[in-house]
């Protein structure tokens, strides 16, 4: 299991990566995103595969609940973490990015309307 959240996550920041380097490409993941995941990976995916792209700015945070694992009751608290990869470290980066964004953005505003901008 942990190989395959390796995986996931591999494929999700080559994924960004890619799509911050060019623009085309991102505009074709947003529009059709499992077309596009299924050409970049060169795998055909299930029919019943749903994949949804949320683009965030610096207002917006985006989380997302994967499935619980089916064997939930006999996972310890270690091995949840495992399966859940770290959400607490990555939570909690995402959520001081944000504030950190926003106080930024406020402050900025703060400047430019105090200058007269």
């Amino acid at each position: 299991m942990e190989a395959q959240a390796s995986a996931r996550r591999n494929l999700e920041t080559s994924l960004i990566e890619k799509c911050w380097k060019d623009p085309e490409f991102k505009r074709q993941v947003v529009s059709d995103p499992k077309g596009m995941l299924e050409r970049h990976t060169g795998t055909k995916l299930p029919s019943q595969v749903k994949i949804f792209i949320h683009e965030e700015d610096a207002n917006t945070l985006h989380l997302a609940i994967p499935p619980a694992p089916a064997n939930l009751a006999d996972l310890s608290d270690e091995d949840l973490e495992k399966v859940a990869g770290g959400t607490d470290i990555v939570f909690t980066m995402a959520v001081v990015g944000l504030v950190a964004s926003v106080t930024v953005t406020a402050g900025t505003a703060a400047a430019t309307a105090k200058a007269g901008w």
